[in-house]
């Protein structure tokens, strides 16, 4: 998969090291949304850093594809609602 980048959204806690998303990081070097408080979600919070990591994705970058997860799922659908993107 070289012409996107694909982009892993955890769910509430993260995910465990042997969970498929962190298997799909290590095994394909595909990049996790970090996010500062995993154990008490703030959609604004969890919004926000999604907005971050995809401005500061190169311009002539591949497309980015959200790969989410539980409450991931949830960000992913909140943020598309209210993005400019």
């Amino acid at each position: 998969m070289t012409d996107v980048r694909v982009l892993l959204l955890p769910g509430w806690q993260d995910s465990a090291p042997g969970h498929w998303q962190s298997r799909w990081e290590q095994v394909h070097g595909f990049q996790r949304v970090l996010q500062a408080d995993w154990l008490w979600p703030r959609r604004g919070d969890w919004m926000a850093r999604l907005d971050e990591t995809l401005l500061a994705l190169p311009a002539d970058a591949a497309p980015a594809v959200l790969v989410a997860h539980r409450l991931g799922c949830q960000l992913v659908a909140a943020w598309a609602a209210h993005s400019q993107h």
